[in-house]
C-alpha cells in the first residue's frame, strides 16, 4: 500500500501516486507492505503477533509495515467477533486513509469467511 506524505500542514505534496509507484520513486510516498507472519510451532501455523488487539484468526486480519521498519506496525486491522473488527494505526497514517485501506480489505475477501 502506498499512500502520499503529508506535509507538517497536513497536505500531500507529493503529486500523482500511480506515476509515483510506476517510476519506482517512493520519496514522496508512505510505502507499506503486509508484515510477513512467523511460524508458530505450538499452533502449526504462521501467525502475527496482535498484542491482544484482535482475538478471531481471519483472512481478513493484517498488520501493515515499513519494508526496512517492519517492528513499528503503522496499521493492524482484525477480525474480534462475528461482525465486529478491530483498527489501529499510526503516524505517518491519517484516520482517512487507515479506514479507507482496512474498509478496502472487504472486497477481495467478502467470501473468504
Amino acid at each position: 500500500v502506498a499512500i502520499p506524505k503529508l506535509d507538517s500542514d497536513g497536505v500531500a505534496r507529493g503529486g500523482d501516486v500511480l506515476s509515483k509507484m510506476k517510476a519506482h520513486d517512493y520519496s514522496p510516498l508512505t510505502y507499506t507492505i503486509n508484515k510477513p507472519p512467523r511460524w508458530n510451532d505450538q499452533v502449526g501455523a504462521y501467525v502475527l503477533n496482535f498484542n491482544g488487539r484482535v482475538t478471531m484468526a481471519s483472512v481478513k486480519n493484517f498488520q501493515l509495515v515499513q519494508p526496512d521498519e517492519q517492528d513499528a506496525i503503522i496499521l493492524q486491522f482484525g477480525r474480534v467477533g462475528k461482525d465486529e473488527f478491530t483498527m489501529d494505526f499510526q503516524w505517518p497514517m491519517t484516520p482517512f486513509q487507515a479506514f479507507a485501506i482496512t474498509l478496502s480489505s472487504f472486497d477481495s475477501k467478502i467470501a473468504c469467511d
